[in-house]
């Protein structure tokens, strides 16, 4: 049963070594609505001591005030800020709860670049404000996809947006300016692996004329593990034998992987898709003048 609490935050912009999609995260939900059988974020719950991900919502309802304070630091670098990193943003909360304009307000006053990745077309209500923060600080907008069947798509990513739709959606996105990207990710063995598949976003990719797609396969990490092979217990019972000899740790073996690349070569020669999503670098501090500056 869901549930849905505020939650006050004392911070708002954690740092992490990876790069992708940026090293710095403002995560406005603690815990995701879309009910994603993969989700690697699922452990981020055991610091709260909630067990339940998918049903046990956070909302930092300070979030906007937290960003206005922190990005209009002196020190603050002006770096790119994922608003996607354990949960999605624009998950069906955010529909009740509206604090997204709010934060976007609070970017487009300190003009700094965002990235939002999400498998939700509520994006799309804020569109006028992200056009306005493009004008000042670079905007990227990613969606993450697996699966164009929707049969496939309702028992892996329940809550989701139909995959068709968020490929539409990212399109609005495109026309204003914004940096768009499709993260093909993860690629499910056996289930969206086929050709068939990956080609039909590849071919849509290239149709809308994103900036880019990138793919990864992929990966059941500590209980992520469990809940998603109890979801092909339940689903796809023909495959749990062949995941746990597929699995052995929680990445695919190198043969998969080999296997999968040929198939994503061949799909970027055919359709000359050769761009990654790469990380946008900080903008530049506006530079102030003292009353002694030479105009």
């Amino acid at each position: 049963m869901l549930e849905l609490k505020e939650l006050k935050a004392k911070s708002i912009l954690h740092y992490h070594e990876q790069t992708f999609a940026t090293n710095w995260d403002a995560n406005i939900y603690r815990g995701c609505e879309h009910k994603c059988t993969y989700c690697f974020a699922q452990y981020s719950h055991k610091y709260l001591d909630k067990n339940e991900f998918f049903n046990d919502i956070f909302v930092k309802s300070n979030a906007p005030e937290l960003l206005n304070k922190e990005l209009s630091k002196e020190k603050w670098g002006k770096f790119p800020v994922n608003l996607s990193g354990v949960s999605d943003c624009y998950q069906p909360s955010e529909k009740e709860y509206k604090i997204m304009p709010n934060v976007l307000k609070a970017f487009i006053s300190n003009k700094n670049p965002l990235v939002i990745i999400t498998k939700s077309t509520l994006i799309l209500r804020d569109l006028e404000l992200i056009k306005e923060l493009n004008k000042v600080a670079e905007v990227s907008i990613l969606i993450s996809v697996s699966a164009l069947d929707e049969t496939k798509r309702k028992l892996i990513e329940p809550n989701s947006a139909p995959t068709i739709e968020r490929l539409k959606m990212l399109r609005e996105f495109q026309k204003i300016g914004c940096k768009t990207a499709v993260l093909l990710m993860p690629i499910i063995p056996y289930i969206s692996d086929d050709l068939e598949n990956l080609e039909e976003i590849f071919r849509l990719t290239k149709l809308y004329n994103f900036d880019s797609i990138t793919t990864h396969p992929l990966h059941l990490r500590g209980n992520t593990k469990n809940v998603f092979y109890k979801f092909l217990s339940e689903n796809f019972p023909e495959l749990l034998q062949k995941y746990k000899e597929l699995f052995v740790g929680d990445k695919v073996p190198s043969l998969y992987k080999l296997s999968l690349q040929k198939k994503i070569n061949f799909l970027k020669k055919k359709y000359q898709l050769y761009g990654v999503y790469e990380p946008s670098k900080p903008a530049k501090k506006e530079r102030q003048l003292s009353l002694f500056s030479d105009f």
